[in-house]
């Protein structure tokens, strides 16, 4: 189950797929700004947008800071004299949602791994590794049905759906964390900022 095992991106969205298993949101958001444009994350409801925190000033307000490893991600509510919004890419963010749930994998495994619990590691219970392959079969399910989808065969409908799976993939992975599961600095954070994308974005692409 290593971060790459069984899972393939689309060509065009690999880059975003690989910097968000590898290097957390920010990195990815990055990636799809230095794509788009910098106007790309603005099409959020309400004026929202999720982005990377910038060096300077934020154009708008700040409802929520993720300090996550890779760096920080912000929650903004963007100031009414901004630029009208751009709406994002749709595709994109699944397959950045689909990185971040990768490194959510590869975390959980190698914690699991090296905590001791009798005479072996919390990954050898039976029950942890039923668990472990469930969600991570769920994984492979939903890369493969997006990979399959032609451009025309992305509708807001079947997004909505396949996000909400990777989402309830995500919680299995946390609920194998325990406590650590819950903490905002670590992989609660990832899967917190990973969820506010489909939040976000996917309100404002049923709102158009």
């Amino acid at each position: 189950m290593s971060a790459a095992a069984g899972v393939s991106a689309p060509p065009d969205h690999h880059p975003l797929y690989a910097a968000a298993r590898d290097e957390g949101p920010a990195a990815a958001l990055r990636a799809l700004l230095t794509r788009h444009g910098p106007y790309a994350l603005d099409g959020g409801a309400a004026g929202h947008a999720v982005l990377p925190e910038p060096a300077g000033p934020v154009a708008g307000r700040v409802l929520r800071r993720y300090p996550l490893p890779g760096g920080p991600v912000v929650l903004v509510r963007r100031a009414p004299d901004t630029p009208p919004p751009a709406p994002a890419d749709p595709p994109a963010l699944l397959w950045i949602r689909f990185g971040l749930t990768a490194g959510l994998r590869t975390a959980t495994l190698a914690r699991l791994g090296r905590r001791a619990s009798g005479d072996g590691t919390i990954l050898m219970h039976q029950l942890v590794k039923a668990q472990a392959a469930e969600a991570y079969a769920g994984e492979l399910e939903l890369t493969a049905h997006a990979a399959s989808l032609a451009p025309a065969g992305a509708t807001p409908a079947l997004l909505r759906q396949l996000h909400s799976q990777l989402t309830r993939t995500d919680r299995a992975w946390l609920r194998l964390l325990g406590a650590h599961g819950f903490l905002r600095e670590g992989p609660g954070g990832v899967a917190e900022v990973s969820e506010l994308l489909a939040d976000v974005y996917l309100h404002a692409e049923e709102e158009r």
